[in-house]
């Protein structure tokens, strides 16, 4: 009988083999990087912008270089050579609007822009009213400008995961001044709602929720919806307030967007909804014109000076 004796070192000598294969396609991987016979993924930033003769996306780059936001109007801003065993590719990188992870999906749409001419009046309106108020800490990926934008019944901005998206580009220049300073109250609040309602959950519930819940302490559950429709004033106050004064003011929400004819039969917002327009309405109005339309209402008025004063804690504002 012969007797095979095993190699003891066997193993150490397979790992030393493996690591030999593995420290060549390193090195093979890294001479293609250096010689351009192939890009390496992965590395990549592709939020950043590059000068051009163009003037638009000139001031695009100017825009960059000032803020450090990179400003697009389309969603593919980029693409390169890669390669996988199948042979080469070519790879486009795209904003991701509507995918967040571990969020549910949402139900959104957009066109793109069709006139490149429109994006000016746009990047001025930024440049000059807008990104001058947002804080150097604040961090903001990118800002995606499109012609047209449709997502939670909204139409002015959202923000997704790696862009805020921003619609109404090809009417903008047509827009007058009150349109426009609403668009930069949309804008700002895609942009703060998000970290609010998460960051902040137990500051709102004590010192904005709370303000609204305290107008009628005996129906918690209907003072906010949870769903749409949700529930009206008259159901949310009841016999807590006299039918002819209740309406939105006096439970402490805003009515800008309502569309109800009797106050009574007005939906009232749900929590995110009322953070929403609060934030929109103080990045649109200054403390006078709010003043001038909601100071009848003292809960308005409570919630609207609280949420300032949140805002300015994050360096923002408030003129």
């Amino acid at each position: 009988m012969t007797h095979v004796t095993k190699d003891p070192f066997k193993h150490y000598k397979d790992m030393r083999y493996y690591l030999l294969i593995s420290l060549a396609a390193l090195f093979f991987c890294a001479c293609n990087k250096e010689e351009g016979i192939g890009p390496a993924t992965g590395e990549r930033n592709w939020l950043v912008l590059e000068d051009s003769d163009d003037p638009i996306d000139h001031q695009r780059y100017e825009i960059f270089t000032e803020f450090g936001i990179p400003v697009y109007y389309n969603d593919t801003i980029g693409s390169e050579t890669r390669y996988s065993m199948s042979g080469e590719y070519t790879y486009y990188e795209r904003l991701q609007v509507f995918y967040n992870p571990g969020s549910s999906a949402v139900n959104g749409r957009f066109t793109l822009v069709k006139d490149k001419n429109d994006v000016k009046p746009v990047l001025d309106y930024l440049q000059t009213e807008l990104l001058p108020l947002i804080p150097e800490s604040f961090y903001i990926p990118s800002i995606l400008l499109v012609d047209s934008l449709v997502v939670n019944r909204d139409s002015t901005a959202y923000k997704g995961f790696n862009t805020v998206i921003c619609g109404k580009v090809r009417q903008f220049s047509t827009m007058d001044e009150n349109a426009r300073t609403w668009w930069r109250g949309g804008v700002m609040r895609a942009l703060v709602v998000g970290g609010l309602m998460e960051n902040e959950s137990a500051w709102l519930e004590d010192n904005f929720f709370g303000l609204t819940l305290a107008v009628n302490p005996e129906n918690p559950d209907r003072m906010y919806s949870t769903s749409s429709p949700g529930y009206m004033v008259s159901s949310a106050l009841g016999t807590a307030v006299p039918q002819e004064e209740q309406c939105l003011g006096v439970c402490g929400f805003l009515d800008y967007k309502s569309t109800a004819t009797n106050p009574r039969y007005a939906y009232v917002p749900t929590r995110q909804g009322d953070v929403e327009q609060f934030c929109e309405a103080i990045f649109a109005m200054d403390e006078a014109e709010f003043t001038e339309r909601w100071g009848m209402y003292p809960v308005v008025m409570e919630k609207y000076e609280a949420m300032k004063g949140k805002l300015a804690e994050y360096g923002f504002t408030i003129e």
